[in-house]
């Protein structure tokens, strides 16, 4: 079992991804600020980290590197509304695990968390 944190500044967007990871059988917490987020993420609890590229105090690629510091060295799965070949590239390059488009489907989700 993982402990998920998820970081998107739509409150649906969290309700609707801590539902998938719980049926997955995994733990989901979230926020929707990079601040906030890093604050949890620094605690070391979190195997997973979803993280949204559009956050009202960031951007979300540039802050990758801050959550792979924290003490666990969580997963980055970038989720973003907008596709684009080099958001995933600079996400990958940053050391993001993956990079979905919202809303991932179950599988989608089910596979990037295993």
């Amino acid at each position: 079992m993982a402990n998920v944190l998820i970081i998107d500044d739509d409150v649906e967007m969290c309700r609707m991804l801590s539902d998938l990871v719980n049926t997955l059988k995994h733990d989901a917490e979230y926020t929707n600020t990079i601040k906030e987020g890093l604050q949890l993420a620094v605690s070391g609890r979190f195997d997973v980290v979803f993280l949204d590229v559009v956050l009202p105090d960031a951007n979300g690629l540039e802050g990758v590197n801050s959550f792979l510091e924290a003490h666990s060295s969580p997963e980055i799965i970038i989720i973003t509304g907008t596709s684009e070949i080099s958001g995933a590239e600079i996400a990958l390059t940053n050391g993001a695990w993956d990079y979905l488009e919202k809303p991932p489907s179950y599988d989608d989700l089910k596979l990037t968390l295993k």
